[in-house]
């Protein structure tokens, strides 16, 4: 499972873990982004991220309200589902990384942009 980070507001990139003892974050998946840990807060804390619905034309977003107990450690992880549409499901980051090529130089052309080949 994962949820959307309350500070860059990046989607599915806090990945957590619940059993009989808790709501468990592992760190961000991108730590570069914003570096933060969303594992422990303030005793009582709240923190909120959202993100862009998956709903094509609809403006609105869903939410993940992250709740703390009295020693500061995650209790609960909501999904609050859009209010305009009612989708639980956010929009696809549209990622470089995730593209099927990616620039490299061309040694035969020294100081001449890359060219594009195949990512594998």
């Amino acid at each position: 499972m994962a949820a959307i980070c309350p500070n860059c507001h990046l989607p599915e990139m806090v990945a957590y873990i619940v059993n009989d003892e808790g709501t468990h974050p592992l760190p961000c998946l991108n730590q570069e982004v914003c570096g933060v840990i969303v594992a422990r807060s303030t005793p009582y804390g709240h923190l909120m991220g959202s993100a862009p619905c998956a709903t094509s034309d609809c403006q609105g977003s869903v939410r993940d309200e992250y709740r703390y107990d009295a020693n500061g450690r995650l209790s609960r992880l909501d999904r609050v589902r859009c209010q305009l549409c009612g989708t639980d499901k956010t929009e696809v980051i549209k990622d470089a990384g995730s593209t099927p090529e990616r620039p490299l130089p061309d040694p035969r052309m020294p100081g001449i942009a890359g060219r594009r080949v195949p990512h594998g």
